[in-house]
C-alpha cells in the first residue's frame, strides 16, 4: 500500500470515529427524548452500541492512528521525485 493511501485511510478512520457517533446521536436523540420503546428494535440497538463504542475509544485510537497518518504524509512528501514515478 502506498504512503498516500495509508495516510488517507488513517485520517479517514479518525474522522469516522468522531463523525459516526455524532450522526447516530443526531438521528436517534429526538426519538430517545420521547422515551425508549420497549423493546428497542435490533437495528437501533446495534447503531447505538456502535456510537457508544466509538465514543469510548475514539480518543485512545485517534492519537496513534493520527500519528501514523502524519508519518505516512511526511514519508510521501519527503520521497524523491524519481521514486514517485
Amino acid at each position: 500500500m502506498r504512503d498516500r493511501t495509508s495516510a488517507i485511510l488513517c485520517f479517514g478512520l479518525v474522522a469516522l470515529m468522531f463523525g459516526l457517533p455524532a450522526v447516530i446521536w443526531a438521528i436517534f436523540l429526538p426519538s430517545l427524548r420521547r422515551g425508549l420503546p420497549n423493546p428497542i428494535p435490533p437495528y437501533e440497538r446495534i447503531l447505538l452500541e456502535i456510537a457508544v463504542l466509538c465514543g469510548r475509544w475514539k480518543w485512545l485510537l485517534a492519537l496513534p492512528v493520527g500519528g501514523l497518518g502524519l508519518l505516512f504524509t511526511i514519508a510521501e512528501l519527503t520521497r524523491s521525485p524519481q521514486a514517485r514515478r
